[in-house]
């Protein structure tokens, strides 16, 4: 039995702060202790550590990295510009729904009023839509790019 100290459960070892470091987890956690990917991603939390959250208030201010495992959040200037293509997959099909459902149930309205009225009832949706769609992409780039790039500034020799 090792009897040197062992670190708490949240804390970060080894690397620089925003580099990916190890989390050490709880001796006793098992793997099937920790929240599933899907929950995961609809409470918004790192997809390291599965504890953190990435989101610091309830609008778009993220966290620079996670609170819990040091996981830096934006790799890269621009980092987040993928998560368009999740954001835009969502908000096209309710906006199609809507628009469409509107000028069937009144056939003498004009699509250009109908895409408006749309547009003005999507209004709510943007943040939620946009919250989901950063937590999707950093669920899917870590889970096809694990590695963390590191630039050549944070690089030491």
């Amino acid at each position: 039995m090792n009897m040197t100290a062992n670190p708490p459960e949240d804390t970060v070892q080894g690397g620089e702060p925003g580099s990916s470091p190890s989390v050490s987890a709880p001796e006793n956690e098992r793997p099937e202790d920790r929240p599933g990917v899907i929950r995961n991603i609809f409470s918004m939390r790192c997809p390291e550590c599965r504890r953190g959250k990435v989101f610091a208030n309830l609008f778009l201010k993220m966290n620079p990295t996670c609170p819990v495992c040091g996981l830096k959040f934006e790799r890269e200037p621009g980092y987040f510009l993928g998560a368009m293509y999740f954001s835009y997959a969502m908000a096209i099909p309710p906006l199609t729904a809507m628009t469409l459902l509107q000028k069937w149930r009144n056939p003498e309205r004009s699509m250009a009023s109908c895409i408006v009225v749309s547009a003005l009832v999507f209004i709510p949706l943007v943040v939620p839509i946009v919250r989901f769609s950063r937590v999707l992409w950093l669920h899917f780039d870590r889970f096809f790019d694990p590695q963390d790039r590191q630039t050549p500034s944070s690089k030491s020799n």
